[in-house]
């Protein structure tokens, strides 16, 4: 699985979690239900296109964890981060 980080939120692609890691996942980026942006009562947003492959979108509020304890998080369930930080900051 692949995390791709920036300020706003998180987003996952090629591959994927059962349930239990993925409630442990968001359990631990403190990840909560944000009206509008994710179905009624979801801690994330999720579409697979038609070749079936699924994006995971996990946005940043100031009840989550910040930017560089997600990056912590993800890494030590040996999800591959892209920090886009640094590549924005080069623009």
């Amino acid at each position: 699985m692949i995390a791709h980080v920036n300020e706003q939120g998180i987003v996952l692609t090629e591959g994927n979690l059962s349930n239990e890691a993925w409630e442990e996942l968001l359990d631990a980026l403190k990840s909560h239900y944000i009206p509008s942006f994710y179905q009624f009562k979801k801690r994330m947003h999720v579409d697979v296109s038609a070749e079936g492959k699924m994006r995971a979108v996990i946005y940043f509020t100031d009840r989550t964890v910040g930017i560089d304890e997600a990056i912590s998080i993800l890494r030590q369930r040996n999800i591959e981060v892209k920090d886009l930080r640094e590549s924005q900051s080069a623009s």
